[in-house]
This record gives structure tokens, C-alpha cells and sequence, in this order.
């Protein structure tokens, strides 16, 4: 399409109203408009067809494979219609227009179906696991070498935290800016695995023998640690400076080489598991007093978050 041509004008100014329309906003809806006598009257793919380009997509950000991406998008594009790549729009963007969320297709399907998905972000699990509606959750479902999607961090308002900790004492932690990351350890085998779920195993180490992180932690554990799941932050650590490096400093953690005067360092402030037993419903004072038992924290490498307790607005 020309740049300045009508119909790219409303693509790129998709969510401008024009007065004669209600499809402001709805890029899809905009983009079968442009799309419909331009492209093949039928589609000939599959739904399997479709699955197979959509979980390709998916597996090639992670990767980050730009030229994989766009090669899936084109083989969509070239063999559905207007209309498919309609809805093929609108799975991709996670917007389907239906006239209700993804939280009533849950609470339909199971009353922990919700629940299950915030923590693993994985739906086939969801499916394979609450198929029955009189089985219960009885536990959220932390499980070994399966990512879960963390608790983020929220703004509160300092003048009002006294009330919010219904006067309680509460802890208060340095914020840190690297990248969340949680570590699965069974023995010799680590997995890692970012907020969002996408695996960073190969960047970090699978093993004691490889990656930029495992080589150095892996003695640090105690003797009768068989397994654990960690949640801390992925940072990078300057040796010579002895400090901690901020996002802004145009580097990428994730995909640091082994040449670099920086070193990859796991700041852990949070335990999941530990020998098979789920400690997601403990307090977190408890889930605070066995990870200073599981490890020795090494400097510029694996660091225990410090935290300080308070009770009170003035200590924050």
C-alpha cells in the first residue's frame, strides 16, 4: 500500500473516529475493510495449520528471530482470506472483540481455572488439570521446571501504608532494575524462565558445565537441597566497580557474552519450593528464614535481597 494512500492512512489512524463508522479502535475490523478485495476469496488452511504458525510466532520472539516471525506472518497472510486474518488479527493481538473476558471463559469452565492460569500462564495445563469441575485446587499449582507467572509489584501510596498493613509490620526492599527471573533447580539441572514465562535456560546454564550463571552457583547450595524454585532479579554486576547496572546502560542480561567486563548475578528474594514441599501459602517470614538456610550467598554472583522491617510510614 502507498504510505500516504488512503487506505494505509487507515490503518495507521485505526483508532481516529471518521464519523461514519464504530470500528474506531478495532484495527482488524479496519484492517478486513482494506484487506477484503485484495485478498483470496477462501483460505486454505487447517486450524492445525494455524496452531502450528501461531505456537511458531510465539517460540520465535522469544527467541527474538525477527526473519522466522515474518516468514510465519507471510505464510498466514498469503493463504487466508480477508476475514481469517480478521480473527488471525485479532488472536495475535489478544483482543477478540466478543463482548466478554477471558475471566468469564474461566470462571465458566472452573472456578480455579483463573487461578491456575495466573500462576503457570500455561492454558493446556489449565485444560488438562481442571477438566473436571468437581476436582479442587488445593494448592496453587508451583511445579518443577514449569514457569509461573510471578506477583509484580504495585505503587502504593507511602501516607497510607500504615492502614494498608492494618498496622502490622511489613517489609521494606531495595527496588531492583534488572530482569525478573525465576530458577527451577533439581540437582544438576537448572532451568530459568522470565515473568512471562519464555525460557532463558541456554543463556544462563542447563547444567554446572555451561552458561553464564550456573558454573558459578552451583556449589553454593547446602547439602540437602535436592530441589528448589527461586524468585529473584537477573542483574549484571560490574567486578571492577563492585556495583550493580542499570537497564539504561545498553546491554541486554539476557544475551551478555562471555567477553564482557560485566558478570551475570541472581538476586533472590523469594523461594517457591524447596525439597518437593510448596511454600507458596507460608508466611513470607518463614519463606524468608529458609532462604538464608539453602545457600551462601556469593558477592557479584547469587545475593540474598536485603530487607529491613518496619511498622511504621516514618522507616519507609
Amino acid at each position: 500500500l502507498p504510505k500516504e494512500g488512503k487506505d494505509a492512512m487507515k490503518l495507521l489512524n485505526y483508532r481516529t473516529p471518521t464519523g461514519s463508522s464504530s470500528d474506531a479502535g478495532d484495527f482488524a475490523a479496519i484492517a478486513y475493510f482494506v484487506l477484503k478485495s485484495r485478498c483470496r476469496k477462501d483460505g486454505n488452511l487447517t486450524i492445525q495449520d494455524v496452531n502450528d504458525q501461531l505456537d511458531a510466532i510465539a517460540s520465535n520472539n522469544a527467541g527474538r528471530k525477527k526473519e522466522l516471525i515474518e516468514k510465519s506472518l507471510l505464510h498466514l497472510i498469503a493463504n487466508t482470506s480477508a476475514l481469517e486474518q480478521k480473527w488471525l488479527i485479532r488472536m495475535i493481538i489478544k483482543d477478540m472483540k466478543l463482548g466478554f473476558s477471558q475471566q468469564t471463559v474461566f470462571s465458566i469452565f472452573h472456578r480455579d481455572a483463573a487461578e491456575l492460569h495466573n500462576v503457570t500462564t500455561d492454558l493446556e495445563k489449565v485444560c488438562i488439570q481442571l477438566h473436571d469441575p468437581s476436582v479442587c485446587l488445593s494448592d496453587v499449582s508451583i511445579s518443577m521446571f514449569s514457569a509461573f507467572k510471578p506477583m509484580l509489584a504495585a505503587i502504593a501510596n507511602i501516607q497510607r501504608i500504615e492502614k494498608q498493613m492494618n498496622n502490622q509490620s511489613f517489609y521494606i526492599e531495595t527496588k531492583l532494575d534488572g530482569e525478573r527471573m525465576q530458577l527451577h533447580k533439581d540437582g544438576d539441572v537448572y532451568k530459568y524462565f522470565s515473568r512471562n514465562g519464555f525460557d532463558y535456560t541456554q543463556q544462563f546454564g542447563g547444567s554446572p558445565l555451561e552458561g553464564s550463571l550456573t558454573p558459578f552457583i552451583h556449589n553454593v547450595f547446602c547439602k540437602d537441597l535436592q530441589n528448589c524454585i527461586l524468585d529473584g532479579e537477573m542483574m549484571a554486576y560490574n567486578p571492577n566497580t563492585k556495583t550493580f547496572m542499570q537497564k539504561g546502560n545498553k546491554f541486554d542480561i539476557k544475551r551478555m557474552v562471555d567477553d564482557s567486563e560485566l558478570q551475570t548475578c541472581y538476586c533472590v528474594f523469594d523461594i517457591l519450593m524447596f525439597n518437593n514441599q510448596k511454600l507458596a501459602h507460608e508466611t513470607l517470614r518463614k519463606r524468608y528464614d529458609i532462604l538464608n538456610e539453602i545457600f551462601t550467598p556469593i558477592t557479584g554472583r547469587f545475593h540474598i535481597v536485603q530487607r529491613k522491617e518496619a511498622i511504621t510510614k516514618k522507616e519507609v
